[in-house]
């Protein structure tokens, strides 16, 4: 999908200004289609089926749904749902990464990759999948038509550290705290809630400081993330830094080093905002062994 500019603005509280605009300029592109609502109904179902959420599941499969696993069987909606209700079979772990949409004609293709372990027939089975999933609109709702998933070789060996994406929205609230009297520089905290590829929340505070100069400023911030990243738990601090000259804007978000705890140790990466139809969206290109 392509990027529009991203916007950040930062209401000052210095005797000296009122309010300062602090933008990152990113690529210019077109406004927002279907895929960022498909992603996001990709993501639920992958909790879903971690979950045996079959509520959620007959909400998010079309009636006339085809499941095709790894080894080749299809099932229908039916079929699927029924051996999950029944516990006949149980996914103790199922977290999808990398997920990616396009639209095609009418529907919108999800491509990603799954990891997890699954338990049917008595047996626990590890799963290390790639997978495509069509979606279709129906009365003015995005459904589940198809889904083909395949096994990646070599499943028992450690994987090699290698690039992920995890995609969504996130919330923000800023609220100013106090400054010296007659301060350049203004301080407010961050408070964030994630959902997508990033699901939890992060605190964090940010300092800002104006220029006589219109739309010249910078920020620097951290914000500690609590939550899972494509279903791996834990935390991590992102570090925050902008530059606007004249309304030319750079910003650059990143993981603070080591910063990882519990199934994100030794997470590292970088972040991505856009803002889209008044929303604020993110890319997380990351890395973890």
């Amino acid at each position: 999908m392509a990027k529009g500019p991203a916007l950040f603005r930062v209401a000052l509280t210095s005797a000296a200004a009122a309010t300062l605009l602090i933008a990152a300029t990113l690529a210019d592109g077109a406004p927002a289609g279907p895929t960022e609502a498909v992603l996001a109904l990709d993501a639920e179902r992958c909790r879903a089926m971690a979950a045996g959420d079959v509520a959620a599941l007959e909400r998010i499969f079309a009636l006339d749904a085809v499941y095709t696993h790894a080894n080749g069987v299809s099932e229908d909606r039916s079929e699927l749902i029924a051996s999950i209700r029944s516990g006949a079979r149980r996914y103790t772990s199922f977290a999808c990464r990398d997920a990616r949409a396009r639209s095609a004609g009418g529907a919108v293709v999800v491509s990603g990759r799954v990891g997890g372990s699954v338990e049917a027939g008595g047996k626990t089975i590890p799963l290390s999948l790639v997978y495509t999933a069509v979606y279709a609109e129906s009365a003015g709702r995005w459904r589940l038509v198809a889904y083909q998933s395949t096994t990646l070789p070599e499943t028992g060996k450690k994987e090699v550290p290698l690039p992920h994406t995890a995609s969504g929205a996130f919330e923000v609230q800023m609220v100013p705290q106090k400054t010296e009297e007659g301060s350049a520089l203004s301080r407010f905290s961050l408070d964030k809630k994630y959902s997508g590829g990033l699901e939890g929340s992060s605190r964090g505070e940010m300092l800002a400081a104006g220029t006589a100069v219109p739309n010249s400023a910078g920020y620097v911030a951290f914000e500690k993330f609590t939550g899972t990243v494509d279903g791996r738990s834990g935390t991590f601090i992102l570090q925050h830094s902008a530059t606007m000259t004249r309304g030319d804007g750079k910003l650059s978000i990143t993981v603070v080093p080591d910063s990882g705890t519990g199934a994100l140790t030794g997470l590292t990466g970088s972040m991505s905002i856009r803002i889209e139809a008044g929303k604020h969206f993110y890319d997380f290109e990351y890395s973890i062994p």
